[in-house]
């Protein structure tokens, strides 16, 4: 805690000064606008230097740094101390304490806080340092409640906090609480805790000059009732011991008649007191004492040798719904179970018999109710008087809700929410006891993945909650159709719509189990088809299977295997089964290096751009066609084809798609200021991927300006695909382009949907003519009048025709002869790097 003032009441003090610290507890220590010690303590401490001829110099500080302070020797003596053995190592004590003191914790009056378990996600606010902290700390984490600690500097503002909720609790000694909790609005807790002695704290500097007077001085105060130490209890309202029974001028007069007698009366007089003392003390504790039990979250209770109740906290008359006086002398039988009751009277006489302590989880029964109530007990033999038998304390908490929690926390952890089914973690525990265990070694185990088929159409047409009813049922279908199996099987659900069935026990021949995993998948199809949605749209699935012996196998290499096999179905059309085999994790491992490679081709300049020539019908060159080439280092030419499609999947399209539009456009710009090749178009076939992100028409604009390529001479190419997805937001993109210059050419037409509509609304310039239409010109009709339809179209819109794949010279002549004038082809020029493009120039 920071020091919050630091000035000595008055300079001009002795040197031998008594230096006291003082902090702010009203009203047992305190300091007025004039810096004089105030409050029980502090008022005591006054007489007593007033008595002794002490100068007292004051020091104000928070609590914890006044305890630093008279560590350091730094002050000499610090009032409203509590003695601990921590601290007494620290400072010297008297022995006649000032006061007794004990702590409470305070709330507002609409909380209702009444055990240490109810603390739990509360705000406490706690003076640092002080004796309340420590023990709540302590408790509350034996305890595992969680509590946040709010730090003040005193009580008043612990209080202050509560008040506008900046904490919840505060604990405080009751001395303070009961003088200043009303006028917070606040109210004591049942939580009493940390009974304490109060003392003055004396360093070790001085200790020899301060303790004696102290401990003289307060006991003549103590024994005079009419003294200035009770006067000033009863100025500041705090309670005082009762007064002498027997007055001290009738000693003294007796004294003066009979001192034998005098001295035997006064015995006998103090005797009583302490007596009378000692019964407050014990009747005070005795409350204290069933405050602090009735405060804890546990039921305690002490059994009789006869086992008849004689003590029960509030938790066993709360369990049993009736009040102590009621329970004490009863016995078990009264309010469990006859086979409970049994149980705990054995357990009982065992602890009896044995004189040691037991601790054992409980299963009973209350009269009147169904749940079985588990406890965890601790008994153990209790001697209440000396020569009597030992009674039974036992203290039971009860675990019901907690095991029930752990029983709903176990399900939700390992058993999917939707369907009820095992999930993934249950599923690859279940796996690996079959693939890490010897047992299994000889014999055949399989994995089935099943996948619905389309199952996004379902939650995109009829909603999330349709589909999740269509997965409820799914599940139920699955465990159906495994009930009455002769194998060992799991069926459990890993993601959204994919299930897995694991088999055991399917023999030892492969051929065999492969039949018996054949069979159980074909009646899974068979349930899966039979179902319908509530709009009756026809559900199916695919299954991939691998076989497996336990040994040898790890979980994700099986898991793997079937995987591969499900999409291999799903490749076959879906609504199908498929086995794994070596050739299908061979083609997987390659195209999944191939994917590793491609991570790396750009960096290391593996990629190229080739140029095929675009002519028309005077077989003039009239512009290129950007094709992207890949040279691997160890595999040769990679096929388009082959890296494109991977690329587009996870996302290398649009770095490649960038650089690609990037060099056609410092291609053009050098074109540019060369005559010869100034009036060249570049076509650049630009994915779908790239085509739509937020940021293609921003970046190819930036491209445009760094390079000052002219935008007329560059054309992009688009599939019919792109042109059907997303129409109206397609349209922007390309209007927005368009109003730069740039040209749009659709690619590949007639292979797609063919739509005439798109044709009409998008700004197009060209249309590509497919290579698969081309071929086979000359000796298909149909390709023919396709060709010449599409020809006649392009002309009545106002395209122009680009003929793609022209090989021989018969088909360019058909061509010309038909009214395309512009061709692309092997006929006219292979795709070239373009150092090699013009050579005849």
């Amino acid at each position: 805690m920071a020091l919050s003032t630091c000035l000595w009441a008055s300079a001009s003090l002795a040197n031998d000064a008594l230096r006291v610290g003082v902090y702010h507890n009203p009203p047992k220590l305190f300091a007025d606008s004039q810096g004089q010690l105030r409050g029980v303590l502090g008022e005591l401490l006054n007489a007593i230097a007033e008595q002794q001829q002490w100068q007292l110099a004051t020091l104000h500080c928070e609590f914890s740094h006044c305890l630093t302070l008279l560590e350091q020797g730094e002050i000499d003596l610090l009032p409203d101390v509590a003695w601990s053995e921590e601290r007494a190592q620290r400072f010297a004590f008297h022995n006649e304490p000032v006061l007794h003191s004990w702590s409470l914790l305070y709330q507002r009056e609409e909380m209702s806080v009444e055990a240490i378990l109810d603390l739990a996600q509360m705000r406490v606010a706690v003076v640092e340092d002080a004796i309340q902290q420590r023990y709540l700390a302590a408790v509350t984490e034996r305890f595992n409640v969680p509590v946040t600690w709010v730090s003040v500097n005193s009580f008043s503002e612990g209080f202050e906090a509560v008040a506008r909720d900046e904490a919840d609790l505060v604990a405080s000694n009751h001395l303070y609480g009961d003088w200043r909790a009303r006028e917070y609005g606040l109210r004591e807790t049942p939580i009493v805790f940390q009974p304490a002695q109060l003392f003055y704290a004396v360093s070790y500097q001085a200790a020899d000059r301060v303790l004696e007077p102290v401990d003289t001085t307060l006991r003549a105060w103590k024994q005079d009732s009419n003294s200035l130490y009770f006067d000033i209890l009863r100025a500041w309202r705090v309670s005082t011991p009762s007064s002498p029974l027997v007055p001290t001028w009738v000693w003294w007069g007796v004294g003066l008649l009979a001192f034998f007698l005098a001295f035997a009366l006064g015995r006998n007089a103090l005797l009583k007191r302490r007596v009378a003392d000692n019964y407050e003390q014990l009747v005070a504790h005795e409350a204290l004492l069933a405050t602090i039990l009735d405060s804890v979250d546990a039921h305690i209770y002490i059994k009789s040798p006869s086992l008849e109740y004689r003590f029960v906290n509030r938790q066993v008359s709360e369990l049993f719904g009736i009040p102590a006086e009621k329970i004490i002398g009863q016995r078990d039988e009264a309010f469990f179970d006859a086979a409970s009751a049994a149980e705990m009277h054995q357990i009982d006489r065992q602890v009896l018999a044995s004189g040691k302590k037991t601790t054992l989880e409980e299963h009973n029964l209350l009269k009147g109710e169904e749940q079985v109530r588990t406890f965890l007990s601790i008994k153990m033999p209790l001697v209440m008087r000396k020569g009597e038998a030992p009674c039974i304390c036992g203290i039971s908490t009860e675990l019901t809700e907690y095991l029930e929690m752990q029983s709903r926390t176990h399900h939700l952890a390992f058993y999917d929410a939707l369907t009820g089914l095992p999930n993934r973690r249950l599923l690859m525990d279940s796996l690996a006891l079959v693939t890490e265990q010897e047992s299994n070694a000889s014999t055949f185990s399989a994995v089935l993945i099943i996948d619905l088929d389309n199952f996004r159409l379902v939650n995109d047409i009829q909603g999330h909650e349709s589909g999740d009813q269509l997965l409820i049922n799914v599940a139920v279908r699955l465990q159906e159709s495994l009930y009455n199996s002769t194998h060992e099987t799991t069926v459990a659900r890993v993601s959204s719509d994919e299930f897995v069935v694991l088999l055991n026990t399917l023999g030892e021949q492969q051929e065999m189990a492969a039949m018996s995993a054949e069979r159980v998948a074909s009646k899974l199809l068979d349930a899966v088809s039979q179902l319908r949605n509530d709009r009756a749209l026809p559900v199916s699935a695919s299954i991939g299977i691998t076989l497996f012996k336990g040994a040898g196998h790890s979980m994700n290499s099986v898991l793997q295997q079937a995987d591969i096999a499900l999409q291999q179905a799903k490749v076959a059309g879906g609504n199908k089964l498929c086995f794994f085999n070596h050739d299908m994790q061979t083609s997987v491992l390659e195209r999944a290096s191939l994917e590793g490679d491609l991570h790396h081709a750009l960096a290391r300049n593996e990629l190229a751009l080739h140029y095929q020539v675009q002519v028309d019908h005077r077989s003039e060159t009239v512009g290129v066609e950007a094709l992207l080439r890949w040279y691997h280092p160890q595999r040769g030419w990679v096929s388009p084809a082959t890296f494109i499609p991977i690329a587009e999947e996870n996302g290398l399209i649009l770095l490649i798609g960038y650089w690609v539009l990037k060099s056609a456009c410092e291609q053009l710009a050098k074109w540019a200021s060369q005559p010869a090749y100034a009036s060249l178009t570049i076509s650049v076939n630009v994915s779908s991927v790239q085509f739509q992100q937020p940021e293609f028409v921003r970046d190819l604009e930036g491209l445009l300006a760094e390079t000052q390529a002219p935008p007329n001479r560059l054309v992009l190419e688009v599939t019919e695909s792109l042109l059907m997805r997303e129409p109206t937001r397609v349209r922007n993109t390309m209007l927005k382009l368009r109003a730069q210059g740039i040209r749009f050419a659709l690619d590949d037409f007639g292979t797609g949907y063919s739509s005439l509509s798109y044709l009409k609304r998008l700004p197009l310039d060209e249309l590509k003519i497919d290579q698969s239409f081309i071929r086979e010109l000359l000796s298909e009709k149909t390709d023919a009048a396709i060709v010449d339809t599409t020809i006649l179209l392009a002309a009545s819109l106002g395209l122009t025709v680009v003929a793609e794949g022209v090989e021989k010279k018969e088909q360019l002549e058909w061509l010309r002869g038909h009214g395309c004038y512009r061709y692309q082809g092997y006929l006219l020029g292979r795709p070239t790097p373009i150092e090699y493009l013009f050579e005849e120039y």
